[in-house]
């Protein structure tokens, strides 16, 4: 069976300020949902920002990153099962040309608990933004379709939810913070500190920064409180990197998330929001039992490729792998390293070819990407173990890809199986990034295409870059109700607006 929508009440419009702003998909969540949110920064819209989550004792829950596209900052975030009821924190942060990290401001969000509750006696649990003038920004319902005007080339955010379910409140945007007229950085950015084992700071002017995904090089420094600001291009989901120090000192990096800072204020449960935790807690039985989720999230990673270097000599390993330990496999086969037993210690020097002498110092060598010159660690590996082995000893090849590192050579070493006594000294200077969040769409349920039931609050969230007006379909599903439709829109004037239609869903 298929529903409809069809508008019953006068399209409500207002506006606000040029401030950042967040347009959440609906009023509030219940743990393990997914929130869609579009952020409209106001002045200069950076190319990237880190959005940051925290609970509402202020700890961090994540932290990711959007692009801009039009002018808008869209994302999403499944909160996590468990939470206890509260009003969490999305804080905006972009990275200024000049290094420093702005903060663009900050909103409150309410998030409940799933467990069943009894309504409690109190207010609301805020108010929208004053009205301002619309400005010509309109929306009405058109059989299966919305028809949104007056958008004026500015990128836009729809939300449908059904208002009988989640209950009738006006709270859809959460004001964040003023507008910043900045020159912002068209980049990744992480703070971070730097420390020796003994918690000391550590002040450098030139630490190295591996990244094992692209196996490319990058260089900062930090001040005298070990304090750094780290950039690097875009990716999406998360990896490791790892700083090395040119001393061969232990270095333990910190990557610091500041907080989107906590809050003391209790969401109110009203007879509507006790109602619809039940409602949550059934439609996730019901899901259980297709065993699906009610908001599946399709998202795409961005595909890391690492640099193709020349090599001057490699090795297949696993041709000898009947050699005990990979000191005999450089003894006998990869004489380039020579390799010296000193004490119960193993002294190791690449062989430079060209120059035809031997490097002075330990080679570099990066295994599985992580970099050590550990000649002890590397002997004693086995053969059996590794899959591929790689020399680089050309002098302006190792001064063009392995800069301030790479000046006594470089061995690389991929294993068939990650090692796991990777010396700890070393493993001490990885620290894990989390780069742009991948890209999703909302996929509504669409009632009669397969047997799971299309069942949500949140029929639509949308979003787009319109010229004068935009058409937005609305898909069917096996819910009912009066449903509330809100459109923001950034105007040409700089201010943020909203137009909002009540619809209801009739039997077709």
């Amino acid at each position: 069976m298929r529903y409809f929508l069809s508008a019953f009440l006068l399209v409500i419009t207002l506006g606000l300020s040029a401030q950042t702003a967040v347009h959440f998909d609906r009023p509030y969540h219940v743990a393990g949902e997914v929130s869609w949110f579009a952020a409209y920064p106001g002045g200069t819209v950076p190319a990237k920002a880190r959005i940051t989550v925290s609970d509402p004792a202020g700890e961090v829950l994540d932290y990711f990153f959007v692009e801009a596209t039009d002018g808008q900052l869209r994302g999403y975030y499944r909160w996590p099962y468990g939470l206890a009821t509260g009003y969490y924190s999305l804080a905006v942060d972009a990275l200024a040309s000049n290094g420093t990290v702005k903060r663009l401001g900050r909103v409150e969000h309410a998030v409940y608990s799933d467990k069943r509750v009894e309504p409690t006696k109190g207010g609301g649990n805020g108010a929208a933004a004053s009205p301002v003038p619309a400005n010509g920004l309109s929306v009405k319902a058109d059989g299966d379709n919305l028809q949104i005007s007056g958008l004026n080339g500015a990128a836009y955010s729809v939300s449908v939810y059904n208002e009988d379910v989640i209950g009738a409140r006006t709270q859809v945007l959460g004001i964040a913070g003023e507008a910043m007229e900045v020159d912002w950085a068209d980049t990744l950015f992480y703070e971070a500190g730097l420390a020796l084992p003994d918690g000391a700071p550590v002040q450098t002017n030139l630490l190295p920064v591996f990244d094992p995904a692209t196996f490319t090089f990058g260089f900062s420094k930090t001040d005298a409180t070990g304090s750094f600001v780290l950039q690097t291009g875009k990716f999406t989901g998360k990896k490791n990197l790892q700083v090395r120090s040119l001393e061969g000192t232990e270095l333990r990096p910190t990557v610091k998330v500041p907080s989107a800072g906590g809050s003391r204020r209790i969401p109110v449960v009203t007879r509507s929001v006790a109602e619809y935790i039940d409602l949550a807690r059934r439609r996730r039985k019901i899901y259980q039992l297709f065993a699906t989720v009610e908001t599946e999230i399709n998202a795409a990673s961005m595909p890391q490729e690492r640099r193709q270097l020349k090599v001057n000599r490699d090795f297949n390993v696993q041709d000898y792998k009947q050699f005990p330990d990979m000191y005999e496999f450089f003894r006998e086969v990869g004489g380039e390293l020579r390799v010296r037993l000193k004490k119960d210690n193993y002294v190791a020097r690449l062989y430079n070819a060209p120059n035809q002498r031997f490097f002075e110092d330990t080679p570099l060598y990066i295994v599985d990407g992580k970099l050590t010159r550990n000649s002890n660690y590397i002997n004693k590996l086995k053969p059996s173990d590794i899959a591929y082995l790689a020399y680089f000893y050309d002098n302006k090849a190792l001064r063009r890809d392995f800069p301030a590192l790479g000046n006594n050579g470089v061995v690389q070493i991929e294993t068939v199986r990650e090692s796991a006594n990777f010396p700890a000294a070393d493993a001490a200077g990885i620290f894990t990034v989390k780069g742009l969040q991948p890209a999703a769409t909302f996929q509504p349920r669409t009632a009669g295409n397969d047997d799971i039931p299309a069942l949500s609050p949140l029929l639509l969230w949308s979003t787009g870059a319109g010229e004068q007006s935009a058409t937005v379909a609305l898909p069917a599903t096996d819910d009912f109700g009066n449903y509330l439709v809100v459109v923001v829109a950034r105007g040409s004037d700089g201010q943020l607006r909203r137009a909002t239609v009540r619809m209801a869903r009739n039997v077709k």
